[in-house]
């Protein structure tokens, strides 16, 4: 059985994004101070850890950052960044109103089939690609744990499709978020995941 953990990146910065282009967006104070709350907890409940080779990250600068944060606190040698792990947006341009991209991220929840004009693919597939990356990663790994950095909407959605009892109804899921350097657990058994602990973070009172 492999054990994976996955957590949110913290708080990051408040800053609006610029043209058609993905504001590049680091940790505010308050995401550094959460991360390295986070990485202290893990040091102490997972040891184990500290066999880890790598840490995998999505490519944006907030899941980076909280990755090197936590890498160093571990001693993990080094942070591999993976595409598959980054968000789902449902545009790729980001001049759009953040109330219309909202309302867009928030029916892709709903609907987690509809394939937004702009990407061409709906949420269940990117969950797919992420859910089959982790796989890939788990059958080419010797560690019995692995650690990911990544972002919030595809974490709980992943969790959502393993284990649809935990999927708010629909009128609260764009709400429903997962807190900031929160961290979850899936169990892998060489063919299946199992949603093991989901959204822990008493680690940040």
């Amino acid at each position: 059985m492999i054990k994976i953990i996955l957590f949110r990146h913290g708080e990051k910065q408040k800053i609006e994004s610029n043209g058609n282009k993905k504001t590049i967006t680091c940790l505010s104070n308050s995401g550094v101070k959460q991360i390295t709350k986070l990485g202290k907890t893990l040091k102490i409940k997972f040891p184990e850890l500290k066999n880890c080779q790598y840490l995998y990250t999505s490519g944006f600068s907030r899941t980076i950052q909280s990755a090197e944060i936590v890498r160093n606190i571990l001693g993990i040698p080094e942070i591999l960044s993976i595409p598959e792990f980054q968000e789902f947006y449902p545009v790729t341009d980001f001049s759009i109103a953040k109330n219309i991209r909202d309302h867009l991220f928030a029916q892709a929840m709903i609907d987690p089939n509809w394939a937004p004009p702009q990407v061409n693919v709906s949420f269940n597939q990117h969950i797919s690609t992420f859910q089959s990356k982790i796989k890939e990663i788990c059958q080419n790994t010797s560690p019995k744990i692995i650690l990911i950095s990544s972002h919030g909407g595809i974490i709980r959605n992943l969790v959502y499709s393993l284990n649809p009892k935990l999927r708010p109804n629909n009128d609260v899921i764009f709400d429903s978020k997962i807190h900031e350097a929160g961290y979850t657990i899936l169990n892998f058994d060489g063919q299946n995941f199992i949603v093991d602990q989901f959204d822990v973070h008493d680690h940040l009172k």
